[in-house]
């Protein structure tokens, strides 16, 4: 609980499109639509992406709306990933092949069989995989769109934003600082195109 604590490293992002008015009674169905679904430990899923509570991880219920907080709206994104390294998948697969191939009285398998054989290997590997949980908060005041996401990874900061636009219908567009520049110029009535011509101070000779 990075945000809580006070040190965390974050992306800014802004929700662009309209709020519905009745979003109290709306949002709080998306949400529960969305949330976080454990991995089938019977599927060879490798990731489950979903919300849960920003104080309980192992909450994905959300019997109330406590993530309603004064205009603003939190909630944790929580990601479990399980992967088998293919070293280990290469290993297992070469010692199902010379099994497969001495029951079947051959001494060679045929390119497809080898496959199909490395590819059950993977599945059964992958069930027995420990899956790895992590959560990232997220703050969104809903009055002016301003989100905080909290991971600076690019793989993860997709992956929240994707989810996002799912659950709400709205886009999470990142805040670079470009961009937020951008945006401040056209609050201010300015073309953001004359940005493109702003040189550091130190380059100015002033």
């Amino acid at each position: 609980m990075g945000f809580l604590k006070g040190g965390v490293s974050f992306s800014r992002f802004v929700a662009e499109g309209e709020i519905p008015p009745n979003y109290r009674e709306d949002f709080p169905g998306r949400i529960r639509r969305f949330c976080f679904q454990e991995l089938d430990e019977y599927s060879d899923q490798e990731r489950s992406v979903g919300w849960v509570d920003m104080m309980d991880p192992l909450d994905a219920e959300f019997l109330g709306e406590g993530f309603f907080k004064e205009g603003y709206l939190t909630l944790a994104l929580r990601v479990d990933t399980r992967a088998v390294p293919a070293k280990v998948v290469r290993q297992h697969s070469l010692v199902a092949q010379r099994e497969a191939a001495k029951k079947e009285g051959i001494g060679f398998l045929p390119k497809e069989r080898r496959k199909e054989i490395q590819e059950q290997v993977r599945w059964k590997l992958m069930r027995r995989a420990i899956p790895k949980s992590t959560s990232y908060e997220v703050v969104w005041n809903l009055k002016t769109g301003s989100i905080l996401f909290g991971s600076t990874q690019p793989a993860l900061c997709d992956i929240f934003a994707e989810h996002f636009q799912k659950t709400f219908g709205l886009r999470a567009v990142p805040l670079h600082p470009y961009e937020m520049m951008s945006r401040l110029f056209k609050k201010q009535g300015q073309d953001p195109v004359t940005l493109g011509g702003i040189k550091p101070w130190y380059l100015t000779g002033e």
